[in-house]
């Protein structure tokens, strides 16, 4: 008889997206570090975290580019509210030949915020709930994802200081496989996972990562600034055990007259040869 394996590992079952982008920081300013906490925890795909306050919409067009050829372009549209929250996103990513190939579906709700996810190259989907306390600070997020041999059920928590910056999230995940019929086979895997957020100078600096089979991983950030105090460029580096360090860097390229960015790219260091572009189109309140 065949042993039956699950399709994920401590590591992956666990590590988000490698955060390749981010500008979360962490300032006097409660209600703003709040916003952007919240924004961050959402982890919409391809997100770049920055500021958003006057805000009401935008929509975003991300190509990526392999050889010179269009390999997927996601479309996104986001609506915040008038301290830049985000208070719904709709994202579908499409293949070179046009066809969608994953879509995220985000919307507040009395409770916090409901995420829907659709993988329809490895037939998944998935629900994530967002629960936020009296500060409207998210606190807790639980996720099921529905798979043709196994479901996975992850649920994280969220700690901040006393300024409302997130400071850790801890995780709790379990995959339990499931035959042909949807019934529990028995073969279940389990495991544990810690975020720890380091900031200087009000800016995200470090992510540290604790798995339960005693891995730790670290994600680096740094900025430049124009002399216009406009946000140019963040280069981001993320380091696992046991492998080279992957670089990361996002430009900004043009901006509008209030300094938001309206055109952007990303590389990773070791593929040269793929690209993503963003365009960018603002609606104000």
């Amino acid at each position: 008889m065949k042993k039956q394996t699950l399709p994920c590992s401590i590591t992956l079952c666990t590590l988000l997206l490698s955060p390749t982008v981010m500008a979360l920081s962490c300032s006097e300013n409660l209600t703003q570090n709040r916003v952007q906490a919240n924004n961050y925890i959402f982890q919409i795909l391809d997100f770049i975290d920055l500021p958003a306050q006057g805000i009401k919409q935008e929509v975003r067009t991300s190509t990526t580019i392999i050889n010179n050829r269009n390999e997927s372009t996601a479309k996104q549209i986001l609506n915040y509210d008038e301290n830049g929250l985000i208070t719904q996103s709709q994202y579908i990513l499409f293949s070179d030949d046009n066809k969608r190939v994953y879509s995220e579906n985000l919307q507040k709700t009395t409770a916090g915020w409901e995420n829907f996810i659709e993988d329809l190259e490895y037939k998944t989907s998935s629900i994530i709930q967002f629960k936020t306390d009296e500060q409207g600070r998210i606190v807790e997020s639980q996720q099921a994802k529905k798979a043709l041999d196994f479901i996975f059920t992850e649920t994280d928590s969220y700690q901040y200081d006393s300024n409302n910056c997130l400071i850790s999230k801890q995780v709790q995940w379990k995959v339990k496989g499931v035959d042909d019929e949807g019934k529990f086979t028995g073969v279940d895997q389990n495991g544990a996972s810690s975020y720890t957020f380091n900031y200087q100078q009000q800016q995200l600096a470090k992510v540290l990562y604790q798995f339960s089979n005693n891995t730790q991983n670290e994600s680096n950030f740094s900025y430049q600034y124009d002399n216009q105090y406009r946000l140019t460029a963040i280069q981001s580096a993320y380091l696992s055990a046991n492998k080279d360090e992957v670089n990361y860097t996002t430009q900004f390229l043009t901006f509008d007259g209030k300094n938001n960015w309206l055109t952007a790219s990303k590389i990773r260091h070791d593929q040269k040869n793929k690209q993503t572009n963003i365009v960018r189109e603002i609606t104000y309140y």
